[in-house]
């Protein structure tokens, strides 16, 4: 029965792979299509509540849209093959727990390693040498571009998951934690410290990037990118940080209840990833979208944009 077990794990894990690799495949193909973008730009128009005043700005638009698209798919693509190498030839493949291993690495792998990446490398607008162009007095951070509890969770989880890495290492001196269970949290919570700083990193060179723009509503256009890819980042930062803060409730649970149930016990060790998910879908929802004191002729009271007037629907 362990044996069938185990391998219903791995044709499992083997065919979600094969899933996973089936969408971005083709997705490269489908953002290639000169048609791609007419729904997904006005869906962002109306979301960000930020018209598009013309043709150029829709294409400029559509373009960095794709250009996010295909490197989010291409780093899927990755994630995918060096996955499967594990489950292939380690006893990963077997494990429950490869599932959340995938999940966070393409999130954290992914996302906000591609999210920066186009971010630094991309520029929204190009104007002309001679054209007019717009600047702010002063520079932005990322608190500025991200909502209060978006830009501060990974630093809340952070300082909560040292807390709990410290209390995990004192109980397991009474011998009421396993040295390796311990051990793990504080390798956890290094994983997270490193995130942490490559992410700020990043968040540095995405921040210091020109931002060529003729218009205000340019720039926000431009802002609106810089946003998501600065949300992407913190919350890569966040999901890290919570693995630690995870392990050690978890543990410190399981400590002062002594189950000796291994079936709960297996069923509790999962909860360290309980909390990546929702960060995700928090963040997602959050993003966007821009601060209304950043644009308050365009995102305080705004009505819903219309299409950009080209003389035709877009091709």
């Amino acid at each position: 029965m362990a044996g069938g077990f185990e391998m219903s794990f791995e044709a499992f894990n083997a065919v979600l792979l094969a899933l996973f690799a089936g969408v971005p495949i083709v997705m490269l193909f489908v953002v290639r299509r000169e048609s791609w973008g007419t729904t997904v730009v006005y869906r962002m128009s109306v979301r960000a509540k930020l018209p598009i005043e013309s043709w150029d700005m829709w294409r400029s638009i559509r373009d960095r849209s794709r250009a996010l698209v295909g490197a989010n798919m291409w780093g899927l693509l990755v994630s995918v093959a060096l996955m499967a190498a594990l489950l292939v030839w380690t006893p990963l493949g077997s494990s429950p727990f490869a599932l959340w291993i995938l999940t966070l690495t393409l999130v954290i792998g992914v996302l906000g390693v591609a999210s920066a990446i186009v971010g630094v490398r991309e520029r929204l607008f190009s104007p002309a040498p001679t054209a007019v162009r717009i600047a702010r007095p002063s520079a932005l951070a990322t608190r500025d571009y991200l909502p209060g509890w978006a830009s501060q969770l990974p630093r809340w989880l952070l300082g909560a998951g040292a807390a709990g890495g410290a209390v995990v290492t004192a109980v397991s001196l009474t011998g009421a934690i396993s040295p390796t269970t311990a051990a793990t949290t504080v390798v956890a919570l290094a994983f997270a410290l490193v995130v942490a700083v490559v992410c700020r990193v990043a968040e540095r060179r995405v921040l210091a990037q020109p931002q060529p723009a003729t218009n205000t509503l340019e720039l926000g256009w431009d802002d609106l990118f810089r946003a998501d890819a600065l949300g992407a980042l913190r919350m890569s930062a966040a999901m890290a940080a919570w693995l630690p803060l995870g392990l050690a409730v978890c543990a410190l649970f399981l400590a002062a209840l002594g189950f000796a149930d291994p079936g709960v016990s297996r069923v509790l060790q999962t909860f360290p990833w309980f909390g990546i998910p929702f960060i995700q879908v928090a963040y997602t929802l959050a993003s966007g979208r821009l601060p209304a004191r950043l644009y308050p002729e365009y995102l305080r009271g705004a009505p819903e944009p219309a299409p950009a007037s080209t003389g035709g629907a877009p091709a």
